[in-house]
């Protein structure tokens, strides 16, 4: 082995050590939980990137990122390394090594520079794809979701029959990502800016769910809609995307509570630490006017128990933090909007305090 390939090896180890996997499944939109064992803290992942079952078969060590799949006869055995390149699927292995770089960069590590040729990243550009509703229609996935035409119309939303996403890897060669058969979900800054997309697969049948241009997945710096609920006092955070359509309409509903945005995390963390974390971005909001913020997650254990967590840390940057509760394992868009409409009035202001008697009651 050379000297240069034992370096670049001892770097990767590097990095990888400073691979915060929380951080990395947020980041991606991979749906997790948290939970504790005989081990210490472990993640249950909901979706085996090897096999595909998604019954939350895949335990990973908070820490270690070392798991395990424990689905019929698939028994994969995972790495940090392992885990996010089957993952992310068609990436080669200087691909992967690019996107690690990127990842410890966002969570404040200093990457050493090599010289090989980085991937180029060029203009943001949507795959081919038509504005939605289509001459009044909506697509009937968004339909039996219970999104609305204008809700569809509110936050851009697009359909990708057939269309790519164009880039160039790191050996100069031209690749494309296959956005067909998605939905476009447009992805701003504060300012208004297009700084990425999700595409939803509505076929059930894509390794996939969601799936982001190459180089443009940075959701850890975003907050979903934000750039709409800039200058609101009031606003209510949820998970997803479609959450976050599914408060925003119940809101639209009633003239009491049309003031208040709906904005999302994109998971049941909010990243911090950095002028481009999640929290960076609540605080300009809170100095164009922001005041309330309240988390509206899931309503299991779990996501309650996080929810409680960013709620603290919101409490000690100056926000009023509330925490709305859902049904047991329910979220904003598997409920009746009169059902979001009760838990967002019905939040309760979280400090040290009620925090704590909060913890005690989920116990």
């Amino acid at each position: 082995m050379s000297t240069s390939t034992k370096r670049d090896n001892s770097e990767i180890t590097e990095i990888l050590e400073k691979i915060d996997m929380e951080y990395w499944l947020n980041r991606e939109a991979v749906e997790y939980k948290v939970a504790r064992g005989s081990r210490g803290v472990q993640l249950n992942i909901r979706e085996c990137p090897v096999c595909g079952n998604s019954n939350w078969k895949v335990y990973m060590g908070q820490e270690s990122g070392l798991g395990n799949c424990f689905h019929g006869d698939c028994e994969a055995k995972f790495s940090k390394w392992s885990f996010i390149k089957a993952s992310l699927g068609d990436l080669n292995n200087r691909e992967i090594v690019d996107h690690l770089k990127t990842i410890a960069e966002e969570q404040g590590f200093t990457v050493k520079r090599t010289e090989y040729k980085p991937a180029e990243r060029g203009a943001l550009k949507m795959p081919k794809s038509m504005t939605l509703p289509v001459g009044g229609r909506n697509l009937k996935y968004l339909q039996e979701r219970g999104i609305t035409n204008d809700t569809t119309k509110d936050f851009g939303l697009r359909y990708c029959q057939k269309g790519w996403f164009e880039y160039i890897d790191h050996e100069g060669e031209r690749k494309l990502q296959n956005f067909s058969s998605r939905i476009i979900i447009p992805i701003y800054d504060l300012d208004g800016n297009l700084v990425s997309y999700q595409g939803r697969d509505i076929t059930g049948t894509s390794e996939k769910k969601y799936l982001f241009p190459n180089g443009f997945a940075s959701t850890g710096s975003i907050i979903f809609n934000g750039h709409n609920a800039f200058g609101y006092k009031d606003v209510c955070m949820g998970e997803g995307v479609f959450d976050v359509m599914a408060i925003h309409q119940a809101f639209q509903e009633d003239d009491a509570l049309c003031n208040v945005a709906a904005i999302g995390s994109f998971g049941k963390h909010l990243s911090h630490g950095d002028e481009s974390s999640q929290l960076a971005q609540l605080l300009k909001m809170k100095d164009a006017g922001l005041k309330r913020i309240t988390i509206m997650w899931d309503g299991e254990k779990v996501a309650l128990n996080d929810a409680v967590d960013a709620a603290l840390m919101l409490h000690g940057v100056g926000f009023v933090a509330r925490l709305a509760r859902l049904p047991k394992d329910k979220d904003p868009n598997e409920v009746d909007a009169q059902v979001v409409r009760d838990a967002f009035l019905n939040a309760r202001v979280i400090n040290t305090t009620s925090a704590i008697k909060l913890k005690m009651e989920l116990m």
